[in-house]
């Protein structure tokens, strides 16, 4: 497929960018679909507009200037979203952190991206942020999703809102003024990556992602033409993972709604709720589709491809609803039994590769790719090769620009190339292959 490189070149300038455009052609479209008792609720491009508008003038009235890290620490769900965007238009720079973690990965995160807000689920994020206070000395506030904390040092988002109309009360003009502000090569993210490389671990380290590569991601994907505002992804994924924030960035290129499902345990249940055309999917939470089928059958049936009866291939279909065009998996490897388990069922299974140093994927797997096991050709505009010692390694405008407040990038980025740390191959049609770790 045959892709105009003026298509990549003249993206947006940011995100946010290309949200206020959807915002201007689709106000009344849905956006959003997100769990609340009793059902589902929807949100518009228009009302979340309004929200996020609120929010980042919020964060302008917290003295965030252009680049300042925000920090945001909950599982996924709407307020995630609100928060991601109304960051990037405050011109910030979004760390995201996982909110299971402990306090010494949530202090390390903090305090080595110099964060200066924290926006926090709930009572418990609080109070582990209370717990480490001494260690992350250049938060000033913390803005709390659920509910209240006895600190004036913390807001609610509601209040957080409140602040922000007071603010375009008396300086309209300025989120116009911030957005006009943002620079494409500025930093824009600041996701923490384990660091495999420096003693096996897995140690944090900060990812300088820019505007330039986020909305790199969002167009390359978009201009592959297999999304369109007519479909509707299921994201269970946590949205502190650069997979899922990579999925925000392409919904507002292509135009198609969201149904955000943060609630682990609803996660295979609400599929066929929710209909979806299209599944972002790691391979665990494949294994549990498979595993929650199984436990319906009588042992042992479904472990044999010989044995999916009519039935059975009809149950795996309905687990995911009626709509469904393909599943894309990252996030690991797809072992070859998982694969032929729901590609005998006739689930599309479609693999995608990246890692938050390329600010999401390198190369995605569309439906003509779907004879093996590949992760599909590399991104347009972006290139792969595979070192002598079977590394792959990666050409892109989506890299990084280094690792936050470190000297290390060096031995990693060589001339406009990232060693991936991971090994593979590339089959005589392009297609990549991706083995695991490169030892």
């Amino acid at each position: 497929m045959s892709i105009d490189p003026v298509v990549i070149d003249k993206r947006p300038r940011s995100l946010v960018h290309m949200f206020l455009r959807r915002v201007e052609e689709t106000p009344g479209e849905d956006a959003f679909y997100y769990p609340v008792e009793g059902g589902w609720q929807e949100s518009s491009w228009a009302q979340t507009h309004e929200l996020v508008e609120g929010l980042a003038a919020g964060l302008l009235a917290l003295g965030i200037e252009p680049e300042d890290r925000v920090a945001i620490v909950a599982h996924t769900r709407y307020e995630w979203v609100l928060a991601y965007l109304a960051t990037l238009w405050a011109g910030a720079a979004v760390t995201a952190v996982d909110p299971d973690a402990g306090d010494d990965v949530l202090a390390g995160v903090l305090a080595d991206s110099g964060a200066r807000v924290v926006i926090g689920e709930d009572h418990d994020v609080s109070q582990a942020l209370w717990r480490v206070r001494a260690r992350i000395r250049d938060v000033v506030k913390v803005v709390q999703i659920d509910g209240d904390f006895p600190d004036p040092r913390v807001l609610t988002l509601e209040g957080l809102l409140g602040l922000g109309h007071d603010h375009l009360d008396e300086r309209p003009r300025a989120l116009s003024q911030r957005l006009y502000a943002v620079r494409r090569p500025g930093l824009a993210a600041l996701p923490y990556a384990p660091d495999h490389r420096v003693d096996g671990t897995g140690s944090l380290r900060g990812v300088r992602l820019s505007h330039a590569a986020l909305t790199y991601q969002a167009t390359a994907v978009a201009a592959l033409g297999e999304l369109s505002d007519a479909d509707l992804l299921y994201l269970p994924l946590p949205l502190w993972t650069a997979y899922a924030q990579a999925l925000l960035g392409v919904q507002l290129a292509c135009g198609f709604p969201v149904a955000l499902e943060g609630r682990s345990d609803r996660s295979v249940a609400s599929l066929a709720v929710v209909r979806p055309t299209f599944v972002a999917a790691t391979p665990g939470m494949l294994r549990s589709v498979r595993t929650g089928i199984e436990d319906q059958q009588r042992r042992g049936l479904l472990r044999r491809r010989s044995a999916l009866e009519k039935r059975v291939r009809s149950e795996v279909r309905d687990t995911f609803g009626d709509r469904l065009r393909f599943v894309v998996c990252a996030g690991g490897a797809v072992d070859a039994e998982l694969a032929d388990f729901f590609e005998a069922a006739g689930v599309t299974l479609l693999e995608a590769y990246g890692r938050p140093e390329t600010g999401g994927a390198v190369s995605v797997a569309v439906p003509a790719d779907g004879d093996g096991r590949n992760a599909g050709r590399p991104l347009p505009g972006t290139e792969v090769r595979i070192s002598d010692v079977g590394e792959i390694e990666v050409a892109s405008p989506g890299l990084m620009d280094g690792y936050h407040g470190r000297r290390e990038t060096r031995g990693v980025l060589d001339q406009g190339w990232l060693r991936t740390g991971d090994s593979g191959a590339l089959d005589d049609r392009g297609r990549l292959l991706v083995f695991g770790r490169h030892v």
